[in-house]
Formats: structure tokens, C-alpha cells, sequence
């Protein structure tokens, strides 16, 4: 097994449970009508998706130009922006309209998904380290924004675990941000996807703990 297999198998266990997140999440807004869960659920399904088409770049597709990068990291960092939107005060009165826009900024994401194959690299380290990194910041700011005081006020179960898996998640990205200004990558790469994969988890487990 190589280190490209390892990294790929983490990434694909990512995608599996993201994508079981915004199914739970989906399955919950049938229940409740809520448009919070629709936007939880619509952001977790791009995320997940943008995990599996790079999978499906590395192994079944050869051409060089197919690099996922651009949708993986924007998608990333545009749906962790909704979810961070729906944490501020006030938000349930602008509910309806953030979930319109959030399903056009979804639609406007999987056009740039398809026109993966046309889109140039990345251009330059630089670049990758800051796309890579505003997702984690977005993460760290979901975490103290919202549901860290929810669980300071509420003291639930589900805040406790949503604010643990947000900062797993954006210390997970963190670290996995290091690896591009470090001459040995691989340490910073497995630490850093397996915690994100470990805060993916804990927010599995929330959306079932209720």
C-alpha cells in the first residue's frame, strides 16, 4: 500500500461520512421542514461529493488538467460559510433566503466541478496554503461563534460533540495546511486528514445523539 493509497483511503472514509451527515441531515428537514437542516444538508452532500471526485481523479481518470483542487477547497470553504451564516444571531429571520443561496452557490460549484477537466492547477504554493487554510479558519469560527456558546449556555450533548468536531475539523485542516511548506509532507498529511475525518465523526455521531 502506497502513501498516495493511504491518503486516498482517509479521504474516501471522509467523503462516506460526510455524505452520511447530509443524509441524516436531509432525513431530519423531512421530519421538521427546517431550512437549517436543508442547509447543513445541501453543504455536508458538496463537501462529500467534492471527496469523492478526487478519488475519482486519482484512479480513474490519467489526464493531468482533471485537478478537483479548486472545487474541493472553494466548495469546502463557501458550505462551511453557510453553516457559519445559520449560526449567527438573528439568522432563522433570513433562513428562506440563505437556503436560495445556498442552493445557487451549490449549482454554481458542481458548473465549476464540471468544468474541472479545462481549469489550469492551482497557481503557485501560496495560493493553495490560504484556499486550504480560510476553510479552517471558517471551521474555527462555526466552533466559538455558535456552537461553543451554545454549550456554554445549554450544556447539550449535541453542541458539546458539533463543538469538538468543528475544532477537530479546523485543527485537522490546520495541520494538513502545514504539509505544503514543509519539505516532508506525508506526517502533516495523515495527521492532519485523519483528525479532520475523527471531527467528521463526532459530527456524525451529533446528528444521531440529537
Amino acid at each position: 500500500v502506497t502513501s498516495k493509497e493511504i491518503t486516498d483511503l482517509i479521504i474516501g472514509f471522509q467523503a462516506v461520512i460526510t455524505l452520511l451527515i447530509s443524509l441524516r441531515a436531509f432525513y431530519l428537514y423531512s421530519k421538521t421542514r427546517s431550512d437549517t437542516l436543508f442547509i447543513v444538508g445541501l453543504s455536508m452532500a458538496v463537501i462529500g461529493i467534492g471527496g469523492i471526485a478526487g478519488v475519482i481523479g486519482d484512479y480513474l481518470i490519467t489526464s493531468q488538467a482533471f485537478n478537483t483542487f479548486w472545487f474541493r477547497y472553494i466548495g469546502q470553504i463557501v458550505s462551511y460559510l453557510f453553516i457559519f451564516f445559520i449560526s449567527l444571531p438573528g439568522a432563522e429571520r433570513h433562513l428562506r433566503l440563505l437556503k436560495w443561496f445556498n442552493i445557487i452557490a451549490s449549482l454554481a460549484l458542481f458548473a465549476m466541478l464540471v468544468l474541472t477537466p479545462v481549469l489550469p492547477p492551482i497557481p503557485g504554493v501560496t495560493l493553495t496554503e490560504v484556499l486550504s487554510g480560510a476553510r479552517g479558519v471558517v471551521c474555527l469560527a462555526i466552533c466559538f461563534n455558535y456552537y461553543f456558546v451554545m454549550y456554554g449556555k445549554k450544556g447539550t450533548r449535541f453542541a458539546f460533540l458539533m463543538c469538538a468536531a468543528f475544532l477537530l475539523i479546523a485543527t485537522g485542516i490546520g495541520v494538513y495546511t502545514i504539509k505544503f511548506s514543509t519539505p516532508n509532507p506525508l506526517p502533516y498529511d495523515y495527521a492532519g486528514d485523519s483528525t479532520r475525518a475523527l471531527g467528521l465523526v463526532l459530527m456524525l455521531a451529533a446528528f444521531f445523539a440529537g
